[in-house]
């Protein structure tokens, strides 16, 4: 097998970490890119903000200079915020589009120069069920997922002639420690009746019982393996017959049910 190399962004722990193992035993050189190096000792870890930009490009320049081409990069790193958006700050909302959104997209055209040199490389950005189906208190990190999407379509569509492809991972519930970590608001939450406290509550409920990131790091291995990628790929059966709904379902209905379920 010819060696490939990876980078994984936000490698460290959760779903980055599982991706960073299973693209291992896949034959692949990974590059880790974290804040903080991660376990995995067969990993090259490469200390790096995503939201850094001559940050980003001087560890990819090292990753050049060490490894000659990139093949894979999966745009991973991302944080969640919660809470009603009038009541978010303008830092939060901030700081979730820069890691989400712009540190995914500074990741990627670090590495499309090389790929459109190469001919060759494919971009997986992880991306959530959020981004077609707007989640109520949660509407910033959904922005951040919905543009995650935009960007890898039309991104894809430029660099088809080159033979780079993109795709997006879109994940449902997971269980990992971004539960934890997300940075909720409960500002307001008299106001809007407790539906903030409620809703962010019953989303968390849904993560803690949710699939393993070792289910998600599988999925993206067989992605990997076809021939082509597809440009959205749900990942689970439940969650693969959501994303139908969505494409069926009036979006006025689909969110009047959103509204039942989480508003």
């Amino acid at each position: 097998m010819n060696e490939k190399n990876a980078i994984v962004t936000g490698a460290s722990k959760g779903i980055g970490f599982s991706l960073a193992k299973a693209l291992l035993t896949e034959g692949y050189t990974v590059y880790g890119l974290s804040r903080k190096p991660g376990s995995l000792e067969e990993v090259r870890w490469m200390t790096c903000d995503v939201t850094d930009k001559e940050d980003v490009k001087q560890v990819f320049a090292k990753i050049v200079k060490d490894a000659g081409r990139i093949d894979l990069l999966v745009c991973n790193a991302g944080i969640g915020i919660s809470g009603a958006a009038e009541f978010t700050s303008a830092e939060d909302y901030a700081r979730q589009m820069e890691v989400n959104f712009m540190g995914a997209v500074c990741c990627a055209l670090q590495a499309v120069p090389l790929m459109r040199e190469q001919r060759s490389g494919r971009i997986l950005f992880i991306s959530s069920l959020a981004a077609i189906f707007p989640l109520p208190f949660q509407s910033f990190y959904s922005a951040s997922k919905a543009a995650i999407n935009a960007f890898s379509d039309a991104l894809g569509l430029e660099l088809r002639p080159f033979g780079v492809e993109t795709s997006t991972l879109m994940l449902n519930d997971v269980k990992t420690e971004f539960t934890d970590n997300r940075r909720k608001t409960a500002t307001g939450d008299d106001v809007y009746e407790g539906r903030i406290g409620a809703s962010v509550e019953k989303m968390e409920q849904s993560e803690r019982s949710g699939m393993s990131p070792d289910q998600v790091a599988e999925t993206a291995c067989k992605l990997l393996k076809r021939r082509h990628l597809p440009s959205h790929k749900i990942v689970g059966m439940s969650n693969e017959f959501l994303g139908f709904l969505c494409r069926i379902l009036p979006t006025n209905l689909m969110l009047y049910l959103l509204g039942k379920i989480y508003g």
